[in-house]
């Protein structure tokens, strides 16, 4: 049988460190890797999302634009000319009050 020194044993147990800190360091590696690839869909899922509502939120003010220039052209048409820049204007305030005036009474109604 074979003497195992102090030396001998120091030198396993540094080995055995050095190695379990590769191992640590791979694995930490491969997390923050992972990590990283999941924050970049992460990211990208939502950056898509916001442009999503981005493009829907502008539709659909260009298609008030359009309605609005619609019902300007009516108004100036079969009304008057004097009153056609303030129809569209006052019809949308009225339906925006009619949707204030809605979502106020379903607060108090419930949730």
């Amino acid at each position: 049988m074979s003497k195992v020194t102090i030396s001998d044993f120091t030198i396993a147990l540094f080995e055995l460190a050095e190695a379990e800190g590769k191992a640590l360091r791979q694995s930490i590696r491969l997390f923050l890797t992972e990590e990283r690839l999941a924050l970049e869909k992460t990211a990208f899922n939502s950056g898509l999302s916001i442009a999503l509502v981005g493009a829907a939120i502008l539709s659909l003010l260009i298609a008030l634009g359009f309605l609005s220039w619609g019902i300007y052209g009516l108004c100036l048409t079969y009304i008057s000319p004097q009153a056609a820049p303030f129809i569209p204007g006052v019809l949308w305030l009225a339906i925006s009050l009619l949707f204030l005036w809605a979502a106020g009474r379903r607060k108090k109604n419930g949730p």
